[in-house]
């Protein structure tokens, strides 16, 4: 019986890599909220929901490979679940801190034009 040599697909490796980074590089400008960010509130809009859709595609991918792996015919390791659950989670509550960045921007930036009209 031949050895099995097990190769790892780095094409696919590199491709989720690049996504993940690409979703931290869209959600750069929420990590930090200052006065100056109230200007661009309108255009980073886009910004916000395409880096939170792929990391939110990411964290359901990750919850379907721990409950319901396909193609290789067993039981994904106890350790590989957790440690997967885990990354999971701490996506999960990057993404709630970035919502409520946003959430921060996008108020302050429509209190800070009622006060402009009421300054006109």
């Amino acid at each position: 019986m031949p050895l099995a040599v097990k190769t790892k697909n780095w094409g696919g490796v590199l491709l989720a890599v690049s996504l993940l980074a690409l979703a931290i590089w869209f959600l750069m400008p929420f990590l930090k909220i200052d006065s100056s960010d109230y200007k661009s509130a309108d255009s980073s809009l886009y910004r916000l929901a395409a880096g939170l859709m792929i990391l939110i595609l990411y964290i359901g991918k990750w919850f379907f490979d721990v409950l319901s792996p396909q193609g290789s015919g067993r039981r994904v390791s106890n350790l590989k679940s957790v440690l997967l659950i885990i990354l999971s989670i701490v996506v999960l509550v990057f993404i709630i801190y970035v919502i409520v960045q946003a959430g921060s921007l996008y108020l302050g930036s429509a209190a800070q034009q009622d006060a402009n009209e009421l300054i006109y």
